[in-house]
């Protein structure tokens, strides 16, 4: 297997275009901004006012992708590249769905716009008209979009463009590079294994100075000066907790499914489980309660998940439990005195230390104060479970 230099005359800018467009599922936008996972192409050198986007891709709730392909063979291109892609999320902030429709028809030339493109992709059938278009409106209104730089020889680049942002003020864009390393198998042409990896992203903020420390081998660290206050941020580790963009898309969401009640509810439950130790864990459409290893291996026992719509589900941690030899009896009891709590629920028993259905936030909230204590229990035992005797 031989790496690939995508500098050659072989590979373009196009071609990589191309490339992204018929494989979406190749850039790594779950690493990125989990919200905008699933990531559905609409289409290549789409036209605005500002140039042609090389890449344009849609979630299937209504978030926004903008890829800028480039192979710095032009070492002046690295900071313009930067500008440019902001440019394209300045104007698309401006357009409304409608202009986004119309102008996807006619880089198709046919009557199939965002909403017949989202439902030809699988598993997304169903998907509500109306539900996508109040999303794209809201996404294009705000400016969350997503932007991807996209292309070889970008680790190169890192500190240049990180200077530059630190000169831009942003919007509600965050903004990735992601480098594709390309590697021929065998003596074929046409057989390359494509491996993409995110170097850096800037955190989503209104304001922003962004100092780089550290090198590639131990792991950038990125210093934010913003108006949120000062924030070191780790390349490629996620803070427990931390208000992602993923947590503002949940929240939105759980709003449109449930009432302001239950977002409140939803937002203590948060607060009072960090309290007890447990970290929150961000997702595209849920986000789940975690307990790290007392012992300090890394591993996070799952304890629960809140989807977007409003469902608990008591978190599969069999395994969990298993790999860190605490006895399976502690999670068993926990589910089945939980499981007691609640009307027509129990104990799953395909699936030990599970529930066998999901409850609603709304069944949670009258024994929410009894379900805590025992939680406070189930920590506690598992803490002194993982305590290594004198």
């Amino acid at each position: 297997m031989e790496r690939v230099s995508l500098f050659s005359n072989e590979f373009s800018e196009s071609w990589l275009q191309k490339l992204i467009h018929e494989n979406a599922s190749l850039l790594p936008i779950s690493e990125i901004e989990s919200g905008f996972a699933n990531a559905i192409s609409m289409g290549r050198e789409i036209k605005t006012k500002s140039g042609y986007i090389d890449n344009l891709l849609i979630s299937p709730d209504g978030y926004i992708t903008i890829v800028e392909t480039k192979l710095w063979r032009n070492p002046q291109a690295r900071r313009e590249v930067v500008g440019q892609i902001l440019d394209y999320a300045k104007e698309l902030s401006k357009w409304t769905f409608s202009d986004l429709d119309i102008s996807l028809k006619r880089y198709d030339q046919t009557s199939e716009g965002v909403v017949a493109k989202v439902r030809r992709h699988p598993g997304c059938e169903d998907i509500e008209e109306h539900t996508l278009i109040d999303n794209i409106n809201k996404n294009l209104r705000r400016g969350r979009i997503l932007l991807l730089i996209v292309g070889d020889g970008i680790r190169e680049s890192v500190e240049e463009m990180v200077e530059y942002l630190s000169q831009t003020p942003q919007l509600h864009f965050t903004l990735a590079l992601v480098e594709l390393q390309v590697y021929r198998l065998g003596d074929s042409i046409d057989s390359l294994l494509i491996i993409p990896q995110v170097v850096t992203r800037t955190r989503e903020i209104t304001r922003a100075v962004v100092r780089v420390e550290g090198d590639y081998s131990t792991g950038l660290t990125l210093d934010i000066d913003s108006d949120l206050g000062t924030e070191p941020e780790t390349l490629h580790r996620r803070s427990s907790g931390r208000t992602t963009l993923s947590a503002q898309d949940y929240f939105e969401q759980l709003l449109q499914n449930t009432n302001s009640y239950t977002v409140d509810f939803v937002k203590k439950v948060i607060t009072d489980s960090q309290q007890i130790g447990l970290t929150v864990e961000w997702n595209a459409s849920s986000f789940g309660l975690q307990f790290p290893d007392p012992a300090g291996s890394g591993l996070r026992i799952s304890i629960m998940t809140f989807d977007k719509k409003g469902q608990i589900m008591l978190g599969y941690a069999e395994k969990q439990i298993e790999a860190l030899n605490i006895p399976s009896n502690i999670n068993y009891s926990f589910c089945a005195e939980t499981a007691v709590m609640f009307t027509g629920l129990a104990p799953n028993p395909l699936k030990l230390g599970s529930w066998n259905r999901r409850i609603s936030i709304s069944e949670l909230i009258p024994s929410y104060d009894l379900f805590m204590e025992r939680l406070e229990v189930y920590l506690n035992e598992i803490s002194d479970s993982q305590t290594t005797p004198d």
